[in-house]
């Protein structure tokens, strides 16, 4: 009896084990979402800030983990820890931005210039009032479609 229990442990487990791997295997495979040719909600920067600062669950329904084309003022060009370019949009808070992350560097894009980025909006990071830094909204995955 105990060694026929003992086999539908091991049986169990095994079973267990290769559905989690095979789970593991499908999500980890899983093709990433086409940003150049996928519809986007269309907005600009200053209006995209407004909107996900103000901490409404609609707003961020609308906008968060969706991709969004974002239009709007260069406002500085730089790369982050791992060498990828971020571009930053400037928005009606003067040391805010829509900080935008890109999968492709350009050449061609210098502050100043009104440009339009599509990426996946990751949301807001608030304000740090102790430091006098506020939030800035994320964009990440992103490409420009000029």
């Amino acid at each position: 009896m105990r060694k026929k229990l003992l086999i539908n442990i091991i049986l169990f487990t095994i079973m267990a084990f290769s559905t989690v791997a095979f789970i593991g295997f499908i999500i980890w495979n899983k093709p990433h979402r086409n940003i150049k040719d996928a519809t986007a909600v269309e907005i600009n920067a200053v209006d995209l800030y407004r909107a996900l600062s103000h901490d409404s669950t609609k707003t961020k329904s609308l906008f968060v983990n969706k991709i969004v084309a974002v239009i709007g003022k260069v406002k500085q060009i730089q790369k982050n820890r791992e060498g990828a370019q971020v571009i930053l949009l400037q928005t009606h808070i003067p040391d805010a931005s829509v900080n935008c992350t890109m999968e492709e560097n350009s050449t061609k894009i210098k502050a100043g210039d009104t440009i339009e980025i599509k990426g996946i909006c990751i949301g807001y990071i608030s304000t740090d009032e102790d430091l006098g830094l506020p939030g800035d909204v994320f964009l990440t995955r992103c490409y420009t479609t000029f």
